[in-house]
Order: structure tokens, then C-alpha cells, then sequence
């Protein structure tokens, strides 16, 4: 998996010191410029640089250092893009660099409590702890092998099983250029809107250094798999028709460069297919920090999908029986599939188990099994599953949230005599109506206009007067429920009193918790006195239309098309970024903080010199040490959140120190000679540095 923690320097040492392996077969990929060129340092042999784009290369890469780099201290992703040729990976890069802001995300709300409190109440941990096991039981499940092909097939009979008798779900096999394994995909069609997806998926295939024969890959990535399995079955047993349509993936040989993700999301972008939002789910059972569940915000994420993310999490499981925590962490570069999905441009987050400095040991290991899981019985998967139901089913909404009421339940209501005055014309939206006097009522439901969510909406009603001018007073109802009445609560949504007016207008606003779909909006005038929305009454007309519930704007959020902090960017005065789910804003002399993405305020809460920049967070001196004593230095703010920790070559953890304040002194007297790294904690490697005791 995935993350690029990568302590680079005990990488290269260890490729340093084998053999050169020159005259083994390469492939082609991209890495990131700073990587690329330490390695070339170290082991010119086994990496060709072809082409630089600012912070990423395109290179050429020998298998065995790229086993290297993937299996050492602390590396949980391959650390690298596979690309099939030279002239794919320089144009990938070259895509890359001229990528603009992140596409702007769907108005998603908050409006199926009584369905997802449903649906997480129905997770069952046991189902995930039992199929991480069978995925364990494979042995391996390495691209190259058949029992990585076995495990795709069995897994698409699965699907295929828990979606007997559900007509609009299909499940399909999708083969690869770039690996013999295949990856599945189960769809389940939207009601309404269709061509709008939704998806999760996760890596199926496994890989350790005896690859061929011992991967059993129980936390990465059979942990994610029996996650969103779980989160199908309930989706599947509690019947579940979605509005949008949902896909579940399970990719082919993530563990050697995101093959199997990379071609399905080129081909989704090819074929311009409409793709909401993509959720990853990639080892998820392993608790090694003191939070639950850790969003990364790594600059290729969408800062408007974790903000959602945390919305889910404060609705759904900030107190109760469905509690649970969240904390931010980084992976850094291509360290799982969503990397592929938001490389094409799509809205793309990644939910992890763990800050990646805390997250499993024994991955990419044959000890990758079930039983070293510190939580029993796939408890802390649960939790994973929880909220992939509440982002599919927030997101996709509900099928039987559009189907419309009976229209025979309605009451009736007329005017006994229209010789006087009358409706002359109804103007809402895209409805514009012109009609003569009848009988006191007319039905207009053919006609009808959208409505959103939240949204303010502006009506006018003409009278007509046949002869004199007289006091008419109008009301409007919808039925925002769609049970057959105008009755409940906020249903009527506009009155005027008795005026000669003329046109009558006015507003009102749509409640965010209407229904969604089409349903019907009552237009009532009546002489000198507010209409009832049934019954008849003496002079005046009622009409009735029709009205389509839209989803509305999601509630303001701030950070909105804003990318996430790259430490790589040159920025200028004036641009914003989003850090650890906070706005920052930059000025000439720092950073300076907007307040949180999930908050409507934006009042300045303090300017900082640095967020996180690569060079200048961790310093420390001298460097060697030859004395007993380190000034260590961080130069943001980051020093009052994250401990720092001090790991050796074997990438074991011999100190963790809570600073006191941002710059101090640090006793390395018991220390033995070496090479030694700093890094903060929960950050990622572009905080490590290199240490070395003499």
C-alpha cells in the first residue's frame, strides 16, 4: 500500500549495497523529481531520468530497485506510476504540471438520516473479519500469479450472489493492458439520474518479498475489500435503489504502480463518463493511532470530498452507538488508487486506518495476517464500512426519494363563481401560464418547473377582473413530503393577504429536507380572505401544477475549489490553500488562517511563516553528531500538534518527544553510532530527515 512514509536514505543504502541489477527488464513510470534524483545518486544503474516537470519525473526504472523502494523501512505504496511507454509517462507529467484547480465538487447534502442511521446499524464486523480471511487464505495474491486471478473470479461470484434478484445490478470483469489480472467492478444503476456516479473501491492484489508464493495481504488490501463488500451487502439487503449510480471496484496490481485503477479511470475520462466523487478504501482494520479514521490531504485530494467526509462523520458518529474520531495524515505521491482517479481530473479522498507514521508494520510482509490485527474481530473495519454507507447513500440518494405521490389522494378545492375574477396567469420558473376562467379549478400538472433544495423561489400570480377591481388574497402549498396532503409543517409556502395588487408576487424558500422528485404545488385566490388549501369557497380559482425537488447547494463551505497545500508550489500574495481541513490564505509575511473548512466563519485566527515546506519544517544541528546533544528546529506551527520521533534503519521508533516549544535541545547520549531519522509525526515523509551519530 500506500503510503509513502519512505525513509529514502535506508532505501538507498540497502540499494546501494547490492549488486547492479542493469541487465534486468525495466518499465517505465513516473516518480516524484526529489525521489528520482537521490535514487539516481545512489544506484545510477537502476533509474534512467527521461523527463522533469517541476516536482515530477518520468523515469525508467529496473524491477529490482522498484522492489527495493516498495518493500523498505516504512514504504506502504509503490512509490511510482506504471506507464506503458516513455513518450505515456513524459505526457503524464507534462499533464500533470498543467493540471489547474481541482473540478468543483456536486452540491452534496445531508438529507437521508432515516436510511443511513439504518443502513449502520446493520454493519457487521464478523462478515469483514471472515472475508479478510478468505482473502488471507489465497497465500498470495501477487499480479503475476493465478491465485490473484482466482481471487478476482471468486470475488466477482460473490458480488454476483449478494445481487441475486436485483435487476439493475451487474457485475463485470474488466481486463488490463498492463497486467494478466483482471479487476471487478459491481454497478448498481440510478433511478433518475444514472449517468451520475458514485464510487468506492479498493486494491484486491497483494505483494511481499516471497510474492510468488506468501502475500497473504489480510490488512492491505483484504481489509478494504471485505469493507466495501460489507458495505454492498447491506446497501443490497436493506433493498437499496439509488438515485445516482453506485459502482464498487476492486483494482488489479496497485503494489506495482496503480495498473489496474490507472485504466479504468482513463477509460471513464475517455468516455467523459460523469463521475461525482471516488472514495478509496485501502487497509482499514489495523488501529495503530489514537483516532479511527485518518483523511489524508495530500495536494491531489479534494479538500471539498474530506470536508464532506468529516460532515458524514460529525452527523453520523460524533456521539452514540456509531462513534467514532477522525484525524488528518499525508500519503504523499501515488500511494494508492485514488492517486489514479484524481490524475484524471475527478474528485477523489482516501479515508486510511491509521496516521502513517502509526499505520501496520507488517504489510507488504508474509506477516501481514488477520491475527496481528490490535483490534479483534474487524471492529475497527466496521467503522470504515460505516462510512462508505454514509457517503453512497448521502451521495446518491435514495430512488424512492423521487417517486411521486398518487395524484388521486389530493383533496379538491374550487371557486364556486369565477364570473368576476379569476387566475390569469402563474409565472414560477420555467412555468408561465396563461389560462381563462373554467369552472373554479384547473388541473396544470403537466406543466412543471425545478425547484432546489435550500433555494429561494420567486412566484407571481395575475388576477383577471371582468369588471370592477376586487380584494383577492392568494395561497401556494407543495407537498415537500409527497404523502398526498398539503397539511404537514412548511407545506404552505406563500401568502399574500386580500389587496388589489397585480400582479401578486413574493418568494419563499424550499426546505432542505424536501423530497426529492416531482410532486405538486396548489395555486389558490379567493375574494377578500386567505384560500384553505381544500374545500370550496364563494368567488375565486385553484390551480394546480407540478414542481421537481433538485438537490440543492450543500451548506457553504469555504474551500470549495480550493486545492489542497503543496509544498512544492511557489505561491503568491493572495492565494489559498487548504491544510488539515483549514483555509490559509497567503500573505507577504506568512500564512494566515481562515478558520476551518467546515465552519461559515472566515475570521483571520492567526498568521504562521510556514504551513509545511520541505526543506525548512525539520532542522536540526550539527549534523553529524559527535557530541551527546541535537538543537532541533520546526519552523511552523506544526511543533504544538506533532511529536517528533526519532527511528532508527530499522525503521523502530527509540523516541517520540512532545516539544515544549518550537526550537530545543534533545540528549542523544545513550544513542549508539548510526543513521538515524527525525520526522513528525502523522506527516509524512517530506517532514523525515536523515540523522547520523559518530
Amino acid at each position: 500500500m500506500k503510503t509513502t512514509q519512505v525513509i529514502l536514505f535506508a532505501v538507498f543504502l540497502c540499494l546501494w549495497s547490492l549488486p547492479m541489477h542493469s541487465q534486468q527488464s525495466q518499465f517505465y513510470g513516473t516518480i516524484t523529481t526529489k525521489d528520482a534524483q537521490v535514487l539516481r545518486k545512489l544506484s545510477p544503474k537502476d533509474i534512467e531520468i527521461l523527463h522533469t516537470e517541476g516536482e515530477f519525473s518520468a523515469v525508467k526504472l529496473s524491477h529490482h530497485a522498484a522492489e527495493k523502494l516498495h518493500h523498505m523501512i516504512l514504504t506502504h505504496g509503490p512509490g511510482f506510476i506504471y506507464e506503458p511507454s516513455k513518450d505515456a509517462a513524459i505526457k503524464t507529467i507534462k499533464a500533470m504540471r498543467l493540471r489547474g484547480k481541482q473540478p468543483k465538487m456536486a452540491a452534496y447534502t445531508i438529507s437521508e438520516q432515516t436510511l443511513v442511521n439504518q443502513a449502520i446499524g446493520q454493519v457487521n464486523n464478523s462478515n469483514i473479519a471472515a472475508h479478510i480471511q478468505t482473502l488471507e487464505n489465497y497465500g498470495t495474491r501477487y499480479h503475476t500469479t493465478q491465485k490473484a486471478r482466482q481471487s478476482v473470479l471468486d470475488l466477482k461470484q460473490k458480488w454476483e450472489t449478494m445481487a441475486t434478484g436485483r435487476s439493475d445490478v451487474s457485475v463485470r470483469i474488466v481486463n488490463h493492458n498492463s497486467t494478466n489480472m483482471p479487476s471487478v467492478v459491481m454497478t448498481i444503476q440510478g433511478k433518475n439520474n444514472p449517468n451520475e456516479y458514485v464510487i468506492i473501491g479498493g486494491h484486491i492484489d497483494s505483494v511481499s518479498p516471497q510474492r510468488e508464493t506468501n502475500a497473504p495481504g489480510a490488512d492491505d488490501n483484504a481489509s478494504g475489500i471485505a469493507t466495501i463488500t460489507e458495505v454492498a451487502r447491506v446497501l443490497l439487503n436493506m433493498n437499496f435503489k439509488p438515485n445516482r449510480t453506485i459502482e464498487f471496484m476492486a483494482y488489479a496490481a496497485e503494489e506495482v504502480g496503480l495498473r489496474g485503477s490507472k485504466e479504468i479511470a482513463q477509460d471513464y475520462k475517455n468516455r467523459n463518463v460523469n463521475v461525482l466523487s471516488y472514495v478509496q478504501f485501502d487497509m482499514t482494520n489495523y488501529k495503530g493511532s489514537s483516532s479511527d479514521v485518518y483523511i489524508t490531504d495530500d495536494s491531489y485530494n479534494s479538500s471539498s470530498l474530506n470536508a464532506f467526509l468529516v460532515q458524514l462523520m460529525e452527523q453520523y458518529n460524533k456521539t452514540g452507538a456509531h462513534q467514532f474520531s477522525y484525524a488528518y495524515t499525508r500519503c504523499n505521491y501515488g500511494c494508492s488508487d485514488h492517486y489514479s482517479w484524481a490524475q484524471q481530473g475527478f474528485n477523489a479522498a482516501f479515508p486510511f486506518e491509521a496516521s502513517f507514521n502509526d499505520s501496520n508494520p507488517h504489510i507488504h510482509t508474509v506477516n501481514d495476517t488477520f491475527d496481528r490485527s490490535p483490534t479483534a474481530n474487524a471492529t475497527h473495519a466496521a467503522k470504515f464500512a460505516k462510512l462508505g454507507l454514509e457517503y453512497l447513500i448521502e451521495v446518491a440518494k435514495n430512488e424512492g426519494s423521487v417517486t411521486p405521490p398518487p395524484t388521486t389522494t389530493y383533496c379538491s378545492s374550487k371557486g364556486d363563481n369565477v364570473s368576476d375574477e379569476y387566475i390569469q396567469k402563474v409565472v414560477m420558473g420555467s412555468i408561465s401560464n396563461s389560462s381563462g376562467a373554467t369552472n373554479g379549478y384547473q388541473d396544470f400538472t403537466s406543466l412543471t418547473t425545478d425547484i432546489a433544495q435550500g433555494a429561494t423561489q420567486n412566484i407571481s400570480i395575475t388576477p383577471k377582473w371582468t369588471g370592477s377591481q376586487y380584494r383577492e388574497a392568494y395561497s401556494v402549498w407543495i407537498d415537500f413530503n409527497q404523502d398526498g396532503d398539503f397539511s404537514d409543517s412548511g407545506e404552505q409556502v406563500w401568502t399574500k393577504a386580500a389587496s388589489t395588487s397585480s400582479p401578486a408576487t413574493g418568494s419563499f424558500t424550499v426546505p432542505s429536507t424536501a423530497k426529492l422528485g416531482k410532486t405538486r404545488m396548489r395555486v389558490s385566490m379567493r375574494y377578500n380572505s386567505l384560500p384553505s388549501a381544500c374545500g370550496n369557497f364563494n368567488y375565486g380559482e385553484v390551480e394546480d401544477y407540478s414542481v421537481t425537488v433538485k438537490e440543492g447547494s450543500a451548506p457553504v463551505n469555504k474551500c470549495d475549489g480550493v486545492a489542497a497545500y503543496n509544498a512544492g508550489t511557489n505561491y503568491q500574495v493572495g492565494d489559498k490553500v487548504v491544510y488539515n481541513n483549514t483555509l490559509y490564505q497567503r500573505s507577504a509575511t506568512g500564512w494566515t488562517n481562515l478558520g476551518s473548512c467546515t465552519s461559515a466563519k472566515s475570521l483571520a485566527t492567526g498568521t504562521f511563516d510556514f504551513l509545511v515546506n520541505d526543506a525548512a519544517v525539520l532542522q536540526f544541528s550539527p549534523n553529524p553528531v559527535k557530541n551527546d546533544e541535537v538543537n532541533i528546529k520546526v519552523f511552523n506551527e506544526l511543533w504544538q500538534h506533532k511529536a517528533l520521533l526519532l527511528i532508527n534503519n530499522q525503521g523502530k521508533e527509540l523516541l517520540k518527544i512532545k516539544l515544549s516549544k518550537a526550537q530545543q535541545k534533545i540528549s542523544l547520549a545513550k544513542l549508539p553510532p548510526g543513521v538515524y531519522f527525525f520526522t513528525l509525526e502523522h506527516s509524512g515523509k517530506q517532514y523525515t530527515q536523515t540523522l547520523l551519530r559518530e
